[in-house]
């Protein structure tokens, strides 16, 4: 086929009635020297590449616990590969005719598989397991105004422990307070919520109490047996429409007892004395009190005052308004005190933190205590 193809070639040129000798000949070795060229590469097309042989294993390597076992599977598995397995240290771990390993040591070594003079490697890493027991928080109680933020840290025991389910940080109640992954916890709003920490089967809880002021002098513990009576003076800290409400205007009181124990936002109220009391009270005046109450149930509650002429409180719990308006009748001095109503208010107080309000409605009086007592 080729040779008709030159003659063609030939033919097409014109080249077959050239009467010089020489020139034909010329023309003859060029056309086949191509032709020569040709077949060559033809040739070419046909030349086989060998195939490289090599072992392919499911897993490159083994990090595991001593007394674990993991299949290993090479291939191909046709019939021209016979694969042999070995370990380079028995000691640390063992394969079988079939490549299961088993862990027996702690260390590092290499399973070996070959298939003639083909060989692969799989590391193998193994330690002894020790388990996690407990769990250790920085804190366990936190105190915080809205958009604080507080990183609670963890501990493990053993803290070598290297057998650890995946752990994980969740919120009972993420309008009060979120927390993330790495145990930030962020105060929303006004409440309270626990933040729990699972790891396994272990849980452990922060108890957060989210709010704009905490207790002066306190804590303020509610429980069976002997009563709490809290001085007038003791409010909140938290600052002025916080922790209290007090008209400035009249203020001729000694802000001395608040400040030498660290609130220095306390001087609107009129505070007498080394903290006996609390004078010049205005209608609308007000002063919160965190109590935490560690038995729930009935407390009845009577404040102290002394009045010289008629005036009117009420009692808030949590932000509610207690029922009934209390009458102060006048005694006729500032300093003569007397437990206001008798018999005392009525509370029904649930366990946890709670937040006691003194309202004024109508002035007249000097403030002196509150005092509770469980029933």
């Amino acid at each position: 086929m080729k040779r008709m193809m030159i003659l063609k070639w030939i033919k097409l040129l014109g080249y077959e009635k050239s009467k010089t000798k020489g020139m034909k000949k010329l023309i003859i070795m060029y056309i086949c020297s191509i032709w020569f060229c040709c077949y060559l590469s033809s040739c070419e097309e046909y030349i086989r590449t060998e195939v490289v042989k090599e072992i392919y294993v499911n897993k490159s390597s083994i990090n595991g616990f001593v007394g674990e076992e993991v299949q290993l599977i090479a291939s191909p598995t046709d019939a021209g590969y016979q694969f042999q397995w070995s370990s380079e240290d028995d000691q640390i771990a063992t394969v079988t005719a079939d490549g299961k390993v088993k862990l027996v040591g702690e260390g590092f070594t290499n399973i070996l598989v070959t298939a003639g003079e083909i060989k692969q490697t799989i590391e193998i890493y193994s330690v002894i397991k020790i388990s996690i027991k407990d769990i250790l928080l920085s804190e366990e109680s936190l105190e915080l105004t809205p958009g604080e933020k507080k990183t609670i840290t963890v501990q493990r025991v053993p803290d070598n422990a290297n057998d650890i389910p995946s752990a994980n940080w969740t919120s009972e109640n993420s309008s009060i307070a979120t927390v993330n992954e790495i145990g930030d916890i962020v105060a929303v709003n006004e409440g309270q919520t626990n933040i729990k920490y699972t790891v396994g089967t272990i849980v452990k809880n922060v108890k957060v109490l989210v709010s704009y002021t905490k207790p002066f002098n306190g804590p303020h513990y509610l429980k069976s047996g002997e009563g709490l009576e809290i001085n007038a003076a003791d409010f909140d800290f938290g600052g002025q429409n916080y922790a209290f409400n007090d008209d400035a205007g009249n203020n001729v009181g000694n802000d001395n007892y608040r400040k030498g124990k660290g609130d220095t936002g306390s001087y609107p109220v009129e505070v007498e004395g080394d903290g006996d009391n609390i004078g010049y009270v205005s209608d609308g005046d007000w002063y919160q009190y965190t109590v935490d109450v560690l038995e729930g149930g009935e407390y009845q509650l009577d404040i102290s005052l002394s009045a010289n002429g008629n005036g009117i409180f009420h009692i808030e719990v949590d932000g509610v308004r207690i029922p009934g308006d209390i009458d102060v009748p006048s005694n006729g001095s500032w300093n003569a005190w007397k437990y206001h109503p008798v018999p005392g208010i009525i509370l029904n107080l649930n366990e946890g933190i709670r937040k006691v309000k003194f309202v004024v409605d109508k002035s007249g009086f000097n403030f002196k205590a509150l005092r509770f007592k469980k029933i």
